[in-house]
């Protein structure tokens, strides 16, 4: 996703641009483009400008109780700084301290390019495991029925090793305490 930014490094700090953005970008590192909408809003800071984007995309995934493919909605909220790397005036290559290494940098012909930050915020956006819906059961972790669309009989009472011999001594119809 990029922007032409050569304007508004141009004016004063605290001038600022807002975008409403449907576009396309790649996710993952190999991944195919996948559509991103939202709003983008840029405000010249002294040094660069700085980013606000409030991003919204559904991604292709699997459940990870179930493991049924299903989209998974993904809401992000970028804020940072990004730099230039020229003036934008005068052409001059800008340094800066290697304390900011770790920013964003506007390039040499004054293009802002989000698609690093995309990748990087859908990475912390991205839940760590996406379900289909909150009433999923999952699998049966013994014969792998999906508990979803059927029952199983199997015996998934968890108990307590330590308690190994003893249990033989239950009576079958009695709870078993773990």
């Amino acid at each position: 996703m990029y922007f032409n930014v050569s304007q508004l490094l141009k004016e004063m700090g605290g001038a600022f641009r807002t975008y409403d953005v449907n576009d396309f970008a790649s996710l993952v590192d190999g991944a195919p483009m996948t559509p991103i909408s939202g709003v983008v809003k840029m405000m010249r800071t002294d040094a660069g400008i700085w980013v606000s984007a409030q991003l919204t995309t559904y991604v292709d995934c699997e459940c990870s109780r179930c493991v049924a493919d299903m989209e998974q909605f993904v809401r992000m909220e970028i804020e940072e700084e990004y730099l230039p790397e020229v003036d934008v005036n005068t052409g001059a290559r800008l340094n800066f301290p290697d304390a900011m290494a770790e920013n964003f940098y506007i390039d040499q012909t004054h293009m802002l390019d989000m698609s690093e930050a995309i990748r990087q915020y859908f990475g912390f956006s991205m839940p760590f495991k996406p379900v289909c819906s909150d009433e999923c059961k999952g699998l049966c972790l013994t014969c792998g029925a999906d508990l979803n669309d059927t029952s199983c009989s199997c015996d998934n009472v968890i108990r307590d090793p330590r308690w190994g011999p003893l249990l033989a001594f239950a009576l079958p119809n009695e709870p078993h305490y773990n």
